[in-house]
């Protein structure tokens, strides 16, 4: 096992040889054309010699693509003791990137099309209009900047306790606020709202709805805390 660790040490000198390993990991399979995209700009001569070097570390699946051995995997064990550390000196995006972009992709296009809907049927201006698009984009602006301080800047042992208090205002001001405008589009164009108006005005109608919905919010942001902390702690 120790000459095994000593061997990996040494292959994994250079810093090719790791960006191909967390290329793989990252990837689950690449073929070599996609480890060629991958490290970009590289020869076909280097990446041989790379690959030959790293035989012991690396095979090939059903569809020709090359994949992690066992010991392949002791090396990334290796690598991935200050896994965000390695992936920023070896230009790869941390993990959590990819995955932010694509929640707030999916997030800002509901809350597009659901303002794009209010404005088009006359229940918000123009103004309105751009006001819900410049929230969007200072929404995605300061929650980026806030998952890179939590996962690249404070220490580890913080991450846990401030991951479930930002999950948690995350389900009030997120997804609460999510519910509001999907549940007032609802009962605005549903026509339920009128059966309402001799009780309640427009603005009370408004803050009841908003009350509930953050409350829905709380608790879902709640349960989404407890459940990542579980995933987290395995």
């Amino acid at each position: 096992m120790d000459s095994d660790i000593a061997s990996l040490h040494k292959i994994l000198k250079d810093e090719t040889r790791r960006k191909i390993i967390l290329l793989l990991n990252e990837k689950d399979s690449l073929s070599y054309t996609g480890l060629m995209d991958g490290l970009q700009n590289f020869s076909t001569g280097l990446l041989n010699y790379h690959l030959k070097v790293l035989s012991d570390l690396l095979s090939k699946n059903d569809k020709s693509e090359y994949i992690l051995t066992e010991k392949g995997k002791l090396a990334l064990k290796l690598l991935v003791e200050f896994p965000e550390e390695n992936r920023q000196r070896l230009g790869l995006k941390p993990k959590w990137w990819r995955k932010f972009w694509i929640v707030s992709g999916i997030l800002a296009m509901a809350f597009l099309i659901i303002h794009l809907a209010s404005y088009f049927l006359g229940y918000t201006d123009l103004a309105g209009f751009y006001r819900g698009i410049l929230w969007i984009v200072g929404a995605i602006g300061i929650t980026y900047m806030i998952q890179h301080i939590i996962k690249e800047v404070i220490s580890e042992k913080s991450q846990l306790k401030m991951q479930r208090i930002l999950l948690f205002v995350f389900g009030i001001v997120g997804i609460g606020g999510f519910l509001w405008i999907a549940l007032m589009g609802f009962f605005y164009l549903s026509g339920i709202r009128s059966a309402f108006s001799p009780v309640l005005d427009n603005l009370s109608f408004a803050v009841i709805l908003l009350i509930i919905s953050y409350i829905v919010g709380a608790f879902v942001g709640d349960w989404i805390s407890k459940r990542r902390t579980r995933i987290d702690q395995i």
